[in-house]
Formats: structure tokens, C-alpha cells, sequence
């Protein structure tokens, strides 16, 4: 009305040239954040999206301001339960299976192992061969102790799952003559500094620290320190403090753990089955 006024010859109004500046200036403002907000979008969908669970995925955009900066991952240090797996037996199978057969077989773990994984909370960082890291906690910080015993819980629950889902498909395996394999795990609790190395599209979220380097050892002793099934799932002292007796389990005592001078008391969760 104001502009319409002085556009017909009318006395101009005093308070126009503020208003004009704050609409001008929310707009600004509004665009920055929606442009903001669509390049951090983008930025999780590059680094998340393939193995994220709605809830997590909606707890990512709804909290990045606390891990975002600059339309990348900032770096941070925080406190989370890392998951390594493994085949047990891969090696057998590889030389067992011609190499489309053997991809085919390793896709339908990878879909089964992944699901179970997003069910329960977990981000699926990265492959290596048939190996798998699954994180509880990232990239998200837990403020509390609360937060972080249920990222615990939730890994330990998650390689329960996993059993079981490698049990199914072994039968489904046997069923169509297919070798069946075996399944290690380490999950390991303590700090770590998390944040994204390269640019664009080479863009990767990161975890360094001990404590993944402690989980993917716990996998690996695995080998030696099975209950006699197909699964062993191997917990590092401060999980198994987080986790509180909920979990059936043994102590299996010290570890020696590789380019580690301190040893490592670690359980051993056992499904009770």
C-alpha cells in the first residue's frame, strides 16, 4: 500500500525504508538457510543414505547442526560402539564358488546383514571384502552416559540378529547346495574422532582412534577363543560394562592385542540357544 501510495504521487511513508530493508533481509536470510539446508541434505545423502535407517536418517538432518559445518562433517571427538564382521571360512568358499556364483552368494549376505544392521540403529560405514563396519553413535553425538549404554545394547543386540540371520541363511544355502560359512564379531566402546576426508563426490566419513583398530582385533581373535557354533561374538570391557548383565555371556579373560601394549579383558556374548 505504502509503494503504491508514492508511486502515485502520494507522500512518501517514513517507516517504508525499514521495512523494506527487514523483508529484504528475511528473505536473504530465509534463502541462505534453505540453500544451506539443501547442500547439507545432499552432502548426508552422499555419505549416509545408502545404509541408514528412517529413524536415524531423520535424526541426522534434524540434529545436523550439531555435526555439520561448511556442507561437510566437522570433526569432533565422541564416544561410540563400533561393530566389526566377518566371514568365517570365506577363504574355503572363494576357492569353492566360480566367481558369478560367488558374488551372488556374497550380495545375499551383504542384504541380509545390512538390513539387520539398519534395524537396529546402526550406520554401515564401510566394506572391506566381506568384512563389514557397522558404528552405533556416530555421526550424532550421545551426550550422556544413558545414550551410550543403549549404543552398546543396540550393537549387542544387533550381532544376536545377526547370528540368527546367518543362520538362516546357511539353510537357505544347503537348501541349494551352496557352501555355508560362519560369522565373527567384534564390538568395542571407547572415543573416537570422526569426521570426512575428501571432497565432492570422493567425499567418505571417517572413524579414527583405537577403538575401531580394538574392535577389528576383537573380530579377529574370534578364531581362537570360539563357544563351538558357527557365530562368535567377542565384547570389549568397557561394552560390557555398558551393557550391565543384560546380555547372557563369559569372560574369556586377557587379550593380547596386535601394536597394542596394554591388554584387553573381553567376553564372549552367547546367543543361549
Amino acid at each position: 500500500a505504502a509503494l503504491a501510495a508514492l508511486a502515485a504521487g502520494g507522500a512518501a511513508w517514513p517507516g517504508l525504508g525499514p521495512v523494506l530493508a527487514a523483508l529484504l533481509a528475511g528473505g536473504g536470510a530465509r534463502a541462505w538457510r534453505s540453500r544451506a539446508e539443501r547442500r547439507d541434505r545432499q552432502a548426508l545423502r552422499g555419505l549416509f543414505s545408502r545404509f541408514l535407517g528412517a529413524e536415524v536418517a531423520e535424526a541426522l538432518l534434524r540434529d545436523r547442526a550439531l555435526f555439520m559445518a561448511g556442507g561437510r562433517p566437522k570433526p569432533q571427538e565422541l564416544v561410540a560402539t563400533v561393530l566389526f564382521s566377518d566371514i568365517a571360512g570365506f577363504t574355503a568358499i572363494c576357492e569353492a564358488l566360480p566367481p558369478a556364483p560367488l558374488i551372488d552368494w556374497l550380495d545375499r549376505y551383504i542384504d541380509v546383514m545390512v538390513a539387520v544392521s539398519v534395524a537396529h540403529g546402526g550406520v554401515v560405514l564401510r566394506f572391506v571384502g566381506d568384512g563389514m563396519l557397522v558404528v552405533f553413535g556416530v555421526p550424532v553425538p550421545r551426550p550422556d552416559a544413558a545414550g551410550r549404554a543403549a549404543d552398546a545394547a543396540a550393537a549387542a543386540r544387533c550381532a544376536l540378529a545377526m547370528e540368527q540371520a546367518m543362520e538362516a541363511l546357511n539353510a537357505e544355502w544347503r537348501a541349494a547346495g551352496l557352501p555355508e560359512a560362519g560369522l565373527r564379531i567384534g564390538i568395542h566402546t571407547g572415543p573416537l574422532v570422526a569426521g570426512s576426508l575428501g571432497r565432492g563426490e570422493r567425499m567418505e566419513f571417517c572413524l579414527l582412534g583405537d577403538t575401531a583398530n580394538v574392535g577389528a582385533r576383537l573380530e579377529q581373535l574370534g578364531k581362537q577363543h570360539g563357544g563351538g557354533g558357527r557365530c562368535t561374538i567377542l565384547v570389549g570391557e568397557p561394552t560390557w560394562r555398558l551393557l550391565g548383565g543384560a546380555f547372557p555371556g563369559r569372560r574369556i579373560g586377557e587379550l593380547s592385542l596386535r601394536n597394542r601394549v596394554a591388554g584387553l579383558a573381553a567376553w564372549r556374548i552367547d546367543s543361549g540357544r
